[in-house]
């Protein structure tokens, strides 16, 4: 993820559906992860398919009950790295469910 338009859109998105955004830019992969009600996200994830990424794949469209990304709501997040990626989730704790879902194996960082 490295176009500043689409993650301006991204931006603008988050902050019309009320959705907490966090991304990793730069070097593939991209990951993007949204919080919000089911259908804030639902209608951030449409804008994110209209942006039309080369190898875009929705791994995940469900309810989270463990952790809280500990951001407002329509905030975004940018994140240089994996590791940086990873260090908040894990402080936000939902590192074990991104990376299960993400089919990394445990500690697999």
């Amino acid at each position: 993820m490295t176009s500043r338009k689409k993650i301006q859109a991204i931006t603008k998105s988050a902050k019309h559906h009320s959705c907490s955004v966090l991304i990793k830019t730069g070097k593939p992969p991209g990951v993007m992860i949204a919080q919000g009600s089911e259908d804030a996200v639902k209608q951030w994830v449409e804008t994110v398919k209209r942006l039309r990424y080369k190898d875009y794949r929705l791994l995940r469209l469900e309810a989270v009950t463990a952790g809280q990304l500990s951001k407002h709501p329509g905030s975004i997040t940018e994140f240089g790295s994996m590791r940086d990626l990873s260090a908040y989730l894990e402080e936000c704790e939902v590192w074990e469910w991104w990376a299960e879902h993400m089919g990394f194996s445990n500690g697999g960082r």
